[in-house]
């Protein structure tokens, strides 16, 4: 008896309670609802946007593996998927495969067209450099670091590139690219090494037959087949005003038949065409008539 008496009091106390809370919160009932419709919609908001950036995540990952299968890479095309997904890992390995592909295309260029070289090496550098700035990705870190000090030691920016190649050797004593890092740094600090850079960086290459018809840098074809076998092309002839000199240094006789040029030919300059002895004319011997 007495503890059902208990439990009733205790079912008072809490319908009370309850009671007294209602009270206390009714007046901001509607403030209230606000924020739970606000927390309801935020809520249902983000899985909307992680869905949708999870879709689109799997586009730019299509595409970025479209363009890695061609057979050409185009750096352009992972500058756009860098561009389209910034701060994400796929922005970052996009921008690191294209700093890839123009440090590639720079060094190849650098003895042939170095403003044209420089350009693609800043390129490269400025993709290296967001990647190692913005990624958590310590493999991807690794490998843009690298590639920053390979841009940097082409530009002729040595001082840079050492330290790049020794804060690989540093925070990635074990990674792939510690002992080749270690190896540039070292090689980096010799004096013939930097004197070998201080010729370089006055080098100054020009594009061969720049000033002639044509492509620039390509030779013009020329068909071997079609110069004359008898050597006709450099046969002695009066050029520019020159006389032949005979055998006994005397000056040869002009010739009176008409050369190709003469005679309208625009082909290549060849011998005088060989004149046939003049025939003597021969009488007719007479027939005497038969008796």
């Amino acid at each position: 008896m007495k503890s059902e008496r208990r439990h009733e009091l205790e079912k008072n106390e809490l319908a009370d309670w309850l009671a007294d809370i209602i009270n206390t919160i009714k007046p901001y009932q509607n403030a209230l609802l606000a924020v739970v419709i606000l927390a309801a919609a935020s809520i249902g908001g983000y899985a909307w946007w992680v869905r949708q950036a999870k879709a689109e995540a799997e586009v730019g990952w299509d595409q970025f593996y479209t363009a890695l299968s061609g057979e050409g890479l185009d750096p352009a095309e992972f500058d756009d998927i860098a561009e389209q997904y910034p701060g994400t890992h796929l922005g970052h390995w996009a921008a690191t495969i294209a700093g890839d592909l123009h440090l590639n295309t720079g060094c190849g260029m650098l003895f042939v067209d170095k403003a044209n070289a420089n350009q693609e090496l800043r390129q490269a550098v400025d993709q290296y450099t967001e990647v190692c700035n913005e990624s958590r990705q310590p493999m991807l870190v690794e490998r843009a670091t690298f590639g920053l000090a390979r841009a940097l030691e082409s530009q002729g920016d040595l001082e840079q590139a050492i330290q790049c190649y020794e804060d690989i050797e540093r925070n990635w004593p074990d990674g792939a690219y510690a002992k080749e890092a270690a190896r540039r740094a070292k090689d980096l600090a010799r004096p013939v090494t930097r004197q070998w850079y201080d010729r370089f960086a006055k080098f100054d290459p020009r594009p061969s037959f720049a000033d002639q018809p044509g492509t620039p840098g390509e030779r013009l074809p020329f068909d071997f087949d079609s110069l004359p076998g008898d050597g006709s092309l450099f046969q002695p002839r009066t050029m520019m005003g020159l006389e032949e000199k005979g055998p006994d240094d005397e000056p040869s006789k002009p010739s009176t038949t008409p050369s190709a040029t003469d005679q309208g030919d625009a082909g290549l300059i060849g011998p005088d065409p060989v004149q046939p002895d003049p025939v003597e004319p021969v009488e007719p011997t007479p027939v005497e008539p038969n008796n």
